[in-house]
């Protein structure tokens, strides 16, 4: 384990017109990046959304492995709920998560806790001052 704490850093570039913008990362590619109405660039909603359900797969790839699980395939939709507030600005509501989970063990009682346990361990869902909510399938593949 990396001593803590541990830092993410980023920086962000104007392109010059509009909102379009470059998020850089160092030693990987630049991000295009923009809003909602940006249809060629990533806007910071999809992008919360995004990092929300990322987190939680990568738990459960990794504590499936941990826990003798085998995945055989894992896919997930999400969605971020707006809201707005009484002073008339936006917020997220909730995020929801769904994965599908295709397994090849017949208790599937396994999957839903290689779930639930990755959910809880999920950085990103724990720091968020909303909820994060996981509408599960699991397929077992016999």
């Amino acid at each position: 384990m990396p001593d803590l704490p541990m830092q993410y850093q980023t920086s962000y570039e104007w392109q010059g017109q509009a909102s379009e913008g470059n998020i850089k990362v160092e030693s990987r590619h630049a991000f295009p990046v923009g809003t909602p109405h940006d249809t060629d660039r990533f806007c910071p909603e999809h992008l919360l959304v995004a990092t929300a359900e990322t987190c939680l797969a990568n738990y459960v790839l990794l504590i499936a492995k941990l826990s003798r699980l085998n995945i055989i395939s894992y896919e997930s939709t999400a969605e971020g709920e707006l809201e707005q507030t009484e002073d008339r600005k936006f917020r997220f509501k909730r995020i929801v998560i769904r994965p599908i989970i295709t397994v090849d063990d017949t208790d599937d009682s396994l999957a839903n806790k290689v779930v639930e346990k990755s959910h809880d361990a999920c950085l990103i869902a724990r720091s968020m001052n909303f909820p994060v909510d996981i509408e599960m399938t699991i397929i077992v593949e016999e």
